[in-house]
């Protein structure tokens, strides 16, 4: 098997990532990322992205300009990070997920399927949301700009983010309101 980039990409990419057979990605030459990564087909990753140690990016992830992702992550199928990411050590984010430009999202958290956390109000104001380390947000939850959510917290499937969150507990709802208290993660 070829290990090499292929499609238009701008230059080889340095160090061992191992990509699919028949693989059609679009790789930047600045491209660095570290030992046993796995790249899945048709994926975008732009210049000056930086990805960690033990990978897994799956089909069709498009990943920009000066994004970070650290050690240990598991990246689904059609994600969408954006521009100037930061995604800590041994996070998973599902299918479908969007994580908007410059948002960051601690060590050791659980993106769902179809969750989108913004980083711009309808007046154009950039101001990315912000995940802490251990948290869980639920399939199709909306973290709104500006939003964020701290440490050990629990989203639940559905639910709105619309302000910062720090207690930890389990938020559920639109508005996302905290309902337990008690959790183990």
């Amino acid at each position: 098997m070829d290990h090499r980039p292929r499609g238009r990409e701008t230059g080889m990419a340095s160090g061992n990532a191992r990509y699919k057979d028949g693989s059609s990605n679009l790789v930047d030459v600045s491209f660095k990322y570290g030992e046993q990564v796995k790249i899945g087909n048709f994926c975008v990753i732009e210049e000056d992205v930086v990805v960690g140690d033990n990978v897994t990016i799956s089909d069709y992830v498009k990943i920009p300009k000066g994004s970070y992702v650290g050690s240990g992550c598991v990246i689904g199928s059609y994600v969408r990070l954006g521009k100037d990411c930061r995604i800590g050590e041994n996070v998973s984010i599902k299918c479908h997920a969007v994580v908007s430009p410059g948002v960051a999202v601690g060590d050791d958290s659980f993106i769902g399927p179809n969750a989108i956390l913004l980083h711009a109000t309808p007046d154009g104001t950039h101001m990315p949301s912000k995940v802490g380390k251990n948290a869980f947000i639920g399939a199709g939850v909306y973290v709104n700009p500006g939003a964020e959510v701290g440490n050990d917290i629990v989203v639940g499937a559905g639910s709105v983010v619309t302000r910062s969150i720090y207690v930890r507990g389990v938020y559920i709802g639109s508005p996302a309101k905290l309902r337990h208290t008690k959790i183990t993660l």
